[in-house]
């Protein structure tokens, strides 16, 4: 219990500590005007103004959530240590390990507050525009937040060894690979059934995409905008096994996280 008491102190001072942030508001603000432009991209497209607005607007959300994950999150460590203000909480009866588990949840509860917010005005944008809001969009925002749960572990597990730079840049390779992961494997595969490449080849690059599809996080499992935005049912138990898929990537990178973290040296 002290623990998950000191857990919570933790994630509320890193909430605090980043609503303060002015790159927070930048992002957020940057993020509510383009969920508004949708608007204005639903009159010019040819296609269906519901579609453009809605579609969008999902887009806009996950973005916007990588970057708070990465000019936001990567901070949070870096700061401590650049600070030096991590010695001090290290010194208390706190280890490493609540240090960083504390600093997930007041990250990820800055996103769920973010993403409640275009939320808001994603619903209230649809209903002014009579485009039909429905309760099923809820289910790809929450989508959205399962990614960016396993994003901000991803960024907090740079962070934990590595300059913010790099760790910004993994960060984004990670996400990138989750998305792309699925789509290389079956380009690779549709090449060899096609013949397109020597046996060599064919088998060095579907060995690659297999390796890259197993262990980056499939977060392309997480974008339901067409389903959601056609009014396509999803499959069955499709958000239990990937909330509890995000769960798994999310708990590996946190402990691997916080082994690295407690083997730095402060001092």
């Amino acid at each position: 219990m002290q623990t998950l008491k000191y857990i919570a102190i933790i994630a509320h001072n890193t909430f605090r500590e980043s609503i303060r942030d002015k790159i927070l508001y930048n992002i957020v603000f940057l993020a509510i005007a383009l969920t508004l432009f949708s608007i204005v991209l639903g009159e010019w497209s040819v296609f269906d103004r519901a579609y453009v607005i809605k579609s969008t607007t999902l887009s806009v959300m996950s973005l916007s959530g990588l970057l708070i994950s990465i000019f936001v999150g990567i901070s949070l460590v870096q700061k401590e240590i650049q600070r030096r203000t991590v010695l001090t909480l290290l010194s208390k009866p706190i280890s490493r390990v609540t240090f960083i588990v504390g600093k997930y949840f007041g990250l990820l509860a800055v996103v769920a507050v973010h993403l409640t917010l275009l939320t808001v005005i994603y619903y209230l944008m649809l209903f002014v525009m009579n485009a039909e809001p429905t309760a099923s969009l809820l289910l790809a925002i929450y989508l959205i937040f399962c990614e960016m749960a396993v994003v901000i572990a991803v960024a907090l597990l740079f962070s934990s060894f590595s300059s913010t730079i790099l760790s910004a840049l993994f960060t984004l390779g990670v996400y990138f690979a989750g998305h792309l992961s699925n789509e290389l494997l079956e380009q690779v595969r549709f090449a060899s059934r096609m013949g397109e490449m020597g046996d060599t080849s064919t088998a060095l690059f579907e060995k690659a995409a297999v390796v890259i599809h197993a262990i980056f996080p499939g977060l392309y499992r997480y974008n339901v905008t067409n389903y959601v935005v056609h009014g396509l049912a999803l499959p069955d138990m499709y958000l239990f096994w990937n909330t509890i898929y995000a769960l798994g990537y999310v708990g590996v990178f946190l402990a691997i996280a916080s082994w690295w973290f407690s083997r730095r040296d402060f001092l």
